[in-house]
């Protein structure tokens, strides 16, 4: 027999630790990764007399280093240490309630993640919401380019209902996307499409980097029928550069997830002709979409996927949007009911699974 039933799941928020209050979600940080193997995007240092760096211990020598070429140092790319996210989890509640988590299932998971997840939620008091999905094609398992679109989707379902270890995942995400979308790819959106219909739950999706990738995946999922207005659009800061295409996103009626805040180098390796906008840049883009009405649909997170972005590291940590972001979006003008909106009302609307 199935752990749960759409019926006993509707209209509540499913966490590592079983299903909880929309009201009870509180502060949320819309996407995070406490545990992952990022070496999927490991790339050699541009220059061939920095090869050992690759293989260093992210350490206060070389931080400066690794904080550019953070793609290019093998230990940054892991984040496997049990005590290092409780240490910054226990820094994090301090500011915040709930965390949403979305590793995806392939070679970037650690073996037993969700136990590790459930483990750190117990220690920690704080609700953890799992992602369930797979992320781009070259992270893919390989059991995955043999099935349907039908058996990926069967996976994701059984996430929520009938998870194997007993935690259930409580989100869609992050569901990986390149730009053009590969084979595997629109089979992961087909699935999650699916998936979503039987779930209620929302979907959050990885786009490729290039400004029309967000509208490729939104008229593909049109065409699948998901439910457009729970979809999650991520990693909107190195994606969309300019207002015109800013509103153009917004008017598709998908939430918009700042998720990379806290990074302010503007060199960003994984496409080098691009740039990562500083953080200024980044509330100036949320400040426009205020303005134009839309605090109902904006999400924040970090997207911490790397040690270089850890407090123990030297990097801002999980608290970062809470404890200093926040702060700033009051002295650029932004209204305390449209912060509420991106850490209370908009995660618990995404979340809470209909």
């Amino acid at each position: 027999m199935a752990q749960f039933k759409h019926s006993d799941v509707k209209g509540k928020i499913l966490t590592v630790n079983g299903l909880i209050k929309p009201n009870d979600l509180g502060k949320t940080i819309c996407h995070e990764h406490l545990f992952i193997d990022f070496s999927v995007v490991y790339q050699d240092p541009p220059l061939k007399e920095d090869n050992k760096k690759s293989l260093e211990k992210v350490s206060l020598e070389n931080l400066g280093w690794v904080r550019n070429y953070w793609n290019s140092n093998k230990d940054n790319l892991i984040l496997d240490n049990y005590e290092d996210s409780l240490f910054e989890l226990n820094d994090f509640k301090k500011y915040g309630n709930s965390i949403v988590e979305l590793t995806s299932m392939g070679s970037i998971r650690l073996k037993n993640h969700a136990e590790r997840l459930k483990l750190l939620s117990n220690d920690t008091d704080l609700n953890i919401i799992l992602g369930s999905g797979f992320y781009v094609d070259n992270s893919l398992p390989e059991d995955f380019k043999r099935k349907n679109e039908k058996e990926i989707s069967e996976i994701i379902i059984s996430d929520f209902f009938n998870p194997a270890n007993k935690i259930s995942s409580g989100v869609i995400g992050e569901i990986g996307c390149s730009y053009p979308l590969t084979d595997n790819e629109k089979k992961s959106l087909k699935a999650s499409a699916i998936a979503q219909e039987q779930t209620g739950a929302s979907i959050i999706i990885h786009p490729g980097r290039n400004e029309n990738s967000p509208f490729e995946i939104i008229e593909f999922l049109k065409k699948e029928n998901a439910n457009i207005e729970r979809i999650v659009i991520g990693h909107i800061e190195r994606t969309i550069y300019s207002v015109d295409k800013l509103n153009e996103l917004a008017s598709e009626n998908v939430y918009m997830n700042f998720d990379q805040l806290g990074i302010e180098s503007s060199y960003y390796p994984l496409n080098k002709k691009s740039y990562m906008p500083n953080d200024y840049q980044k509330i100036n883009f949320i400040k426009h979409l205020v303005e134009k009405g839309y605090s109902n649909k904006i999400l924040l997170g970090h997207d911490i996927y790397s040690k270089h972005r850890l407090k123990k590291y030297g990097g801002h940590g999980y608290s970062y949007i809470l404890e200093m972001i926040l702060l700033r979006m009051i002295d650029y003008g932004i209204a305390k009911k449209d912060i509420d909106n991106m850490i209370i009302n908009n995660p618990k609307n995404i979340l809470t699974l209909i």
